[in-house]
């Protein structure tokens, strides 16, 4: 004869079967009943294509059948947003990209961004002389073609505001990779003109945001001030730029507050789900003078191999002077702009023709910009998480280092 307490444990027994025989069904009928994933889920991967029988040899096929699979089985992007808002949203739980800070802030945390933070991914001794050589040798043959040279370095923005870091994170802060860089170069009484963006954006700060809260980037107001700290930097290396209304109530610059969708948030799948206020963002007001043209470049290797995004962008201005080349990352090709006017920074309003390449440039693409651009000024603009990818030397920049009065 059964007891309350046997029928009790059965009754738990059908039920567990029953949920688990439910959760392994679940994908089936969400199939057959043909269920979307959310809309807005953003996956920042590529995602693996159906593995076709004519191309595909039959040794790989069920390997690339599994990865199809992997990322097209149903119910796939809910349990994503689901596992996303228990981790981040609710335990505050980093992920392998991205820390949730204070506030809703998050932080990326790619390219051993936190290791630096906390001091435990410094460069070597080598990698400190590949770096002081690298740069004499870049500012000595541009040198020797009337072109000036300013390597621009940004702060992560972990950097910039590890007040906003958990609290464990923000004790263990120490100097990292930045410091180290800067502190070997002086050592070595290295003249390569180097602009360190912190003082500028840490000041700013004290006034306004200079970072978008779930963003790896600047805002608007940021994106004004480094440039500001650039042209200022541009001008003491005796290179001639600045139009008419560059000074003054600078009425082209128009900063916005705006909602708008953020790297970091959909790197733990949250878009739509995250807190986002409005973020400021500037959207030059172009002046009827400015025109956007080609760039030779465009034609060349790499860059005519390059996808849209990546390709060189050049600007004229009547009323501005000289000619500069940008060399940059995403802070200046998206940072602090609406995504519909990518690369629209305050450059173009002061320089009569301005080129920006999202590149680490070779010798060759250095050669190439020499002598299609014609620039007066080129300003390399490196990030700081990135200070361990260090551009490979040239003997052309090696001859150019050891000509150097």
């Amino acid at each position: 004869m059964r007891t309350a307490s046997h029928l009790s444990v059965l009754f738990a027994r059908v039920v567990l079967l029953a949920g688990f025989v439910a959760l392994l069904a679940a994908p089936l009928v969400a199939w057959m009943l043909r269920v979307s994933p959310p809309a807005d889920l953003q996956e920042m991967q590529v995602l693996a294509p159906w593995p076709e029988w004519k191309s595909t040899a039959v040794a790989t096929w069920p390997g690339k059948f599994e990865a199809w699979l992997n990322h097209h089985f149903a119910l796939r992007g809910q349990i994503i947003r689901a596992q996303s808002i228990v981790r981040h949203r609710w335990l505050s739980a980093p992920s392998n990209n991205v820390v949730p800070g204070r506030d809703h802030w998050l932080f990326y945390a790619g390219d051993r961004t936190f290791e630096d933070f906390v001091g435990r991914d410094p460069l070597s001794a080598d990698e400190l002389t590949r770096w002081h050589a690298l740069l004499e040798g870049r500012r000595a043959w541009l040198r020797e073609r009337g072109i000036a040279y300013l390597f621009v370095i940004v702060p992560n923005k972990s950097t910039a505001y590890p007040e906003q870091l958990p609290r464990v994170l923000n004790a263990q802060h120490r100097s990292g990779k930045l410091d180290q860089l800067l502190d070997y170069l002086r050592a070595q009484g290295s003249t390569v003109p180097v602009l360190d963006l912190r003082p500028t954006l840490l000041k700013l700060k004290t006034r306004e945001p200079a970072y978008w809260i779930a963003d790896s980037h600047w805002n608007g107001a940021g994106l004004i001030a480094a440039s500001d700290a650039i042209m200022l930097r541009v001008a003491q290396l005796g290179v001639s730029a600045g139009a008419i209304d560059a000074a003054g109530t600078r009425p082209l610059l128009n900063l916005q507050s705006v909602p708008r969708e953020a790297d970091c948030v959909d790197l733990i799948a949250m878009r739509g789900c995250w807190p986002q206020p409005p973020e400021i963002q500037l959207r030059l007001n172009r002046p009827a003078d400015l025109r956007d043209v080609a760039s030779p470049l465009a034609d060349l290797p790499p860059w005519k191999e390059y996808p849209a995004w990546r390709k060189p962008v050049t600007t004229e201005r009547d009323s501005g002077k000289g000619r500069a080349v940008l060399l940059c990352d995403s802070f200046f090709r998206a940072g602090g702009v609406p995504l519909d006017a990518l690369a629209q920074v305050p450059f173009m309003l002061e320089f009569h023709r301005f080129t920006s390449l999202w590149d680490w440039a070779s010798f060759d693409q250095f050669r190439s910009i020499a002598e299609q651009e014609k620039p007066d000024v080129v300003i390399e603009e490196w990030t700081e998480r990135f200070l361990k990818v260090i551009p490979a030397d040239h003997p052309e920049f090696q001859r150019a280092r050891k000509a150097a009065p």
